[in-house]
C-alpha cells in the first residue's frame, strides 16, 4: 500500500481483498476453447493435458521419499487440490482410486473433464508406469494402479 494514504482508503482495499474470490482467466478461456474447439483441437489439447501431467508426475517422483507409493501419491495430490477421492485395495494387491469428473472439485482443478482426464492419466503414468485411467458412467474416473512387482 502507498505510505501517505487514509485508513479508511487502506481498510477499503484490506475488504475488497478478502472478498474477491482469485482471479483466474485460463479456466474461462480453455472452456471457450473447448466449447468452440474445432476438429483436431480437443484432442491436441488432450495431448499436451497428458504430457504436462507426466512432466508434473515425474517432478514429484524425484522429490518424494522412496517409501512412498504411488497410490498414496496420487491420493496425497488429489486431496491437497482440494478433490476428493475414494480409494480402495484391491484383491490383487492392486489400488483403485475413484474420482467424480462431474465434481465441482474436478472442474475448479481443471475448468473442464477433457483436461483433467489426460493429466491426471499422465500424471499417474509418471507416478507408475502400468497406471491407467477408466472413464466410468456418469463422469467417474477410476485411476488403477496394478500391484508392482518387489
Amino acid at each position: 500500500m502507498r505510505t501517505g494514504t487514509s485508513f479508511a482508503r487502506d481498510w477499503q482495499l484490506i475488504k475488497v481483498a478478502r472478498s474477491l474470490q482469485r482471479h483466474d482467466v485460463t479456466g474461462s478461456l480453455l472452456q471457450k476453447l473447448l466449447a468452440d474447439a474445432p476438429a483436431g483441437l480437443t484432442e491436441r489439447i488432450a495431448a499436451i493435458a497428458r504430457r504436462l501431467g507426466e512432466e508434473n508426475g515425474t517432478e514429484l517422483v524425484t522429490h518424494a521419499e522412496e517409501r512412498l507409493d504411488p497410490p498414496t501419491l496420487m491420493e496425497g495430490l488429489l486431496l491437497t487440490w482440494g478433490i476428493p477421492c475414494e480409494s480402495t485395495d484391491g484383491d490383487d494387491g492392486g489400488v483403485a482410486i475413484v474420482v467424480d469428473g462431474a465434481a465441482t472439485a474436478v472442474r475448479e482443478a481443471f475448468a473442464d473433464v477433457r483436461v483433467a482426464e489426460p493429466y491426471l492419466a499422465g500424471y499417474a503414468r509418471a507416478l507408475q508406469r502400468d497406471a491407467v485411467l477408466d472413464r466410468g458412467a456418469g463422469g467417474r474416473m477410476t485411476i488403477l494402479f496394478p500391484p508392482r512387482g518387489e
